[in-house]
Formats: C-alpha cells, structure tokens, sequence
C-alpha cells in the first residue's frame, strides 16, 4: 500500500513527519495529509522525493 511505503520509508530513514516534510519542502500539515491518505501525492511531491531521496521507487505511489 502506497501510504505504508512512504511512512516505513520515512522510518527507515529514522526521520519524523516534521523533518521529512521539510526536506521536501512542505509543511508539516501537508506532508502528514499524504502520509495518512487525505491527499494524493501530487507531481512536485513526488518529484522532490526522488531528488531527495534518489533510492525511493516512486513507482511503488502508482500500484
């Protein structure tokens, strides 16, 4: 499931919500929206992903 792979990939990398979301340059609030479900990842969201986090398989938010 896309919302489990994005929160064990953020644990994996021993980051918090807050932390992540602003290492990709979004608020906290909107980072934790797609983590739970409430938003779909939208293109700049997955394309600052994978600039920052070059491993992630963005492929895995298309299942």
């Amino acid at each position: 499931m896309v919302l489990e792979y994005l929160k064990q990939f953020r644990k994996q990398k021993k980051l918090t919500q807050d932390e992540m979301a602003r290492i990709l340059g979004f608020t906290k609030s909107h980072y934790v929206k797609i983590e739970m479900g409430v938003r779909n990842p939208g293109y700049k969201f997955l394309k600052a992903l994978k600039i920052n986090f070059n491993e992630v398989d963005v492929n895995e938010f298309f299942k």
